[in-house]
């Protein structure tokens, strides 16, 4: 009998024994993988708490300092916000007052266009009535002079016609004293009476 006629069957029997030892291997690679994997995720936050911790420990800070920092940063964000709030509301008020202070510049501005309407209309007004007025002053003013022309000349006339009616009756009353008193030579006029006397001013002519 041949001996090749053995190895197929030699063969078979080799390849059963290694096919489950194959499996083994692969389902215990596959538990290893899975417990590395497994391993990993349960060491993976301690090293994530272990980087952190070195980074504490990097920038010198410890965790109850860095809570204190993270609370002290919190209270600053709290004043800057009150801070930021106050600011907001005194821009608020600024804005306000300065909207009721244009209204008011807006009001000031309509009333001083009034004003300078009223002062160019009263202006107009004294010019036309200072015209008119300077105008009758001046008519007034003439007529006046005339009047006083006339009323001074009507003057001199009386004061010449009283003069030379005192002068009349002075010369005759005096003429007549003189008869008795030669010195006489002249006369007053006191309190409209004649008075016949020597060396005055107005003298006699007999």
């Amino acid at each position: 009998m041949d001996p090749d006629l053995h190895k197929p069957i030699h063969d078979k029997k080799e390849r059963k024994q290694i096919q489950p030892h194959h499996r083994h291997i692969s389902l215990l690679l596959i538990i290893v993988i899975f417990l590395i994997i497994l391993l990993l995720i349960m060491i993976k936050p301690a090293l994530l708490g272990y980087k952190v911790s070195s980074q504490f420990e990097e920038i010198e800070l410890e965790v109850a300092e860095f809570i204190k920092e993270l609370e002290l940063t919190k209270s600053n964000l709290i004043i800057t916000q009150t801070n930021l709030d106050s600011c907001k509301s005194l821009n608020q008020e600024y804005l306000e007052n300065l909207a009721e202070e244009k209204n008011t510049g807006f009001r000031c501005g309509q009333e001083k266009n009034e004003l300078e309407s009223k002062y160019r209309q009263l202006q107009s007004e004294y010019i036309f009535n200072i015209s008119k007025i300077k105008s009758e002053f001046e008519q007034k003013k003439n007529e006046i002079q005339i009047n006083l022309t006339q009323y001074q000349t009507k003057y001199n006339e009386l004061e010449t016609i009283h003069n030379q009616i005192v002068s009349n009756a002075a010369n005759n009353l005096c003429c007549k004293a003189k008869v008795d008193n030669k010195d006489i030579d002249s006369y007053i006029l006191l309190n409209g009476v004649i008075m016949c006397l020597v060396g005055e001013e107005n003298k006699i002519n007999c």
